[in-house]
This record gives structure tokens, sequence and C-alpha cells, in this order.
């Protein structure tokens, strides 16, 4: 009987006893359990992104609390970089190189200033190699697979083996899907920079029913997503990625709220039993109570983009993780949820290094949802690979997402 067959047993024994119990898991202590009958004693704490999923799915979704796993940290010589701010630049598209650490902004004062740091955390490390999982769960339960197999280098990492010219480089990104069968072979190349002001991105995509390469100069913004299952855009994948001009940010304070941490359950366990009808297993769902800091941005007047606002939800710590993230369109009406988990140690990383499990979009209006990036035993049939071998610049380039795709 695995773990948390024994905690669902223990549950419904000690309830049907009118007993309370603290079930010990490996990711600490049990404090508290919140459904659809009490989440309105914890409103303080939850996201209304939350509270709706409560209201959408009053028979089946919870929330398990445990005791803090403590802290997401950084190397240390790479946070022995990061003592003083950097300078935003440019309509704060982007900020001054030479004058940022690892992380650039480690006394955050402006509400752009975590949107860098958590865009800015994935370098981290100086390189990835993963295959990962999508999950797109329809109404009725039923789920369709895909895989994407990535390659990225992270040039401000100062591990990086390949030296690049350009300072504004931030990620160098090849993705090659695997499936499901009708986006099996499309590739994509993305070069991303600091500063999207004085350099936008740069994106090119191999299509195998033309066995061309053309560039790809949509893949940015509200552009739907491929393995995104109609419900995630492009600037949503990883939480937020790309240019930042089409909105106003604003501060919205900071308070103990409760967000996914240490996810390892559902790193480990079969998507058949992590992913149920409408949401993820709550079983295996770790949250901790965390302080957040609170960013909204606000479509700028004449912008067109799907989401009018959104408000995002970064964890106070050095990985600044974007764990919660509400979406509204222009009626002000929510129209998505957003969770992304996290994992420790993934990829010969530290113990104490957090790094994404996975990301899960929640569409209120179909009632379906979507797992991007999902890693861990149960989704990837290879280990993922932080600084291991380098791909060359050279891979990074048109001839070389040719060369790669066929």
């Amino acid at each position: 009987m695995n773990k948390m067959n024994i905690k669902n047993l223990l549950i419904a024994l000690v309830t049907t006893l009118g007993l309370s119990v603290s079930i010990v898991q490996a990711d600490g202590h049990l404090k508290y359990s919140i459904d659809s009958s009490n989440y309105a004693e914890y409103s303080d704490m939850l996201s209304p992104g939350q509270i709706t999923m409560f209201n959408a799915y009053p028979d089946t979704y919870r929330m398990d609390v445990y005791e803090s796993s403590g802290d997401c940290v950084v190397p240390a010589d790479l946070k022995a970089i990061s003592q003083s701010n950097g300078t935003m630049i440019n309509d704060n598209e982007g900020f001054e190189v030479a004058n940022a650490g690892q992380i650039p902004f480690p006394d955050p004062s402006h509400p752009q200033h975590f949107v860098w740091n958590f865009r800015m955390n994935a370098s981290h490390v100086a390189s990835v190699f993963r295959i990962a999982t999508s999950a797109n769960v329809q109404a009725d339960g039923s789920i369709i697979l895909g895989q994407q197999e990535t390659n990225i280098v992270l040039p401000r990492n100062p591990n990086t083996v390949s030296q690049y010219a350009d300072k504004n480089i931030y990620a160098m990104f090849m993705q090659k899907n695997l499936g499901p069968p009708r986006s099996a072979g499309l590739v994509t190349l993305v070069h991303d920079f600091i500063d999207s002001y004085v350099q936008p991105r740069k994106a090119w995509q191999y299509n195998p029913a033309t066995r061309r390469v053309r560039r790809a100069p949509d893949i940015t913004y509200d552009t739907v997503l491929a393995a995104g299952g109609g419900i995630v855009v492009v600037d949503q994948y990883g939480g937020f990625n790309g240019a930042q001009d089409k909105y106003d940010w604003s501060y919205e304070g900071s308070k103990q709220m409760l967000v996914p941490m240490n996810n390892d359950a559902l790193a480990n366990n079969a998507i058949e039993t992590t992913h149920t009808v409408n949401h993820l297993n709550p079983d295996y769902v770790n949250y901790e109570e965390r302080t957040v800091h609170i960013v909204h941005a606000q479509l700028k007047p004449g912008q067109r983009h799907i989401y009018e606002s959104r408000t995002m939800y970064f964890i106070d710590d050095d990985f600044g993780q974007l764990a919660l993230q509400d979406m509204y369109d222009g009626a002000g009406t929510l129209m998505r949820h957003y969770l992304g988990t996290t994992i420790r140690g993934l990829g010969g990383t530290g113990a104490d290094q957090c790094n994404y499990q996975g990301e899960y979009t929640f569409d209120f209006a179909t009632r379906t949802y979507t797992g991007n990036n999902m890693l861990g035993d149960a989704f990837s049939p290879v280990s993922t690979v932080y600084n291991g071998e380098e791909k060359p610049a050279s891979f990074f380039t048109p001839d070389g997402l040719r060369r790669y795709a066929r």
C-alpha cells in the first residue's frame, strides 16, 4: 500500500472515530485541511482563483496544508554576486546587465522587480535538458497527453561554457514536440532577451508537414500555446515570460497565503491518479503558509490582450516563485487560475534549491485544465539534467534547428 493510500485510510478512520491526528509524510506534518465547508475561515489566505475553485467544485476540491519545509535558496556563489539592485531601463523593459547580480533586485522596491527576479530565477543553472509532459484534462476527465524535449542555455549564469558576445541574451531555447501525434515533430527555437525594448524576442519554427524553417514572430503575448489545450497563451508559459510592455504594474503588498510547495507526491505518482476531473487530486498537492508579494498587472489603454488584468503572487524567498496567478477578461470576469508547483533537488541541484515541478492552468468556463512542464519520475522517460553537457551556440540557430528537427 503506497503512502497516499495509507494517508487516506488514516483520515477516513479518524473521521469515523471523531478524532484528530497529524498525518506525517515525507513532505512534513499535515496541519489542517480546507474544503468547501470551511474555506471562508481561511479566505484571507486564499486568492480569488482559489476561492473560485472551492465554489466551482464544492464536492471534490480540497487543500491540505503542511508545516513549512523551509525557504528555497540559490547557490551561495550566485547569491554572493547579488548584493545590490540593478537599474531598470527603457520603460522598465530591461535592466543594466553590468550592474545587476544573478538576482537582479535582491531588495525589490518596484512591482516589476518581483517579475524580473522571477523571470531570472531559471538562470540559477547554466543549462537544462529535460523531457517534460503536458496533460490537457477535459471536462469529462479524459486526458490528452503530450511530451516536449527541451534544451536551454542561460548565458547570464557565470558557469555557462559558451561565451556570448551579446550580454542582453537571457536564454536560448530549443523545444521539440514528441506528442500528441497531431503536433509531433514541430520544433521551436527562441532567443529571449533581457531588454525586449532593444531587442524583441526572435523565434523560428520547423513544420514537419512542409519540412521548412520559418520565422515565427507570433510566439509572444497572447498567442495560444500549442501544448496548452487551448487555455494557455505564450506569455503565460512558465508563469510569465516575454515583454512586460502591455501592462501597468502595481504592488499590492505582502501577506501570508497558502501556496503549493514541495510537491514530490505530484512528481512521483501516475498521471491517471494525480490528474482527476476538473482539478488535481487533492491527496497529491501540498500547500504551505508562506509570505507572498502581490503584484497586479492592468492592461494599458490602447493595448490588446486576452487578459485585461492579472494578479500574481510571488513567494518571499531567494527563488521568488510565481506560485499563484489569477487572470481576468475585459469584463473583469475571472477566466483562469494558475498554480506553479515546486520540487527540491531536481536534476542534481542542491537539496534546498527549488525547481518547477509543473505549472497548471484551470479554466472556469470550460471546466478543463492543463499541466505544462511537468517533471518527475511519473512524467519523464529520462532524468532532468541541470548544468550538464551544454549545447554549443551553433545549436541554437536556424541551421541548428533544421538539423535537430530532421
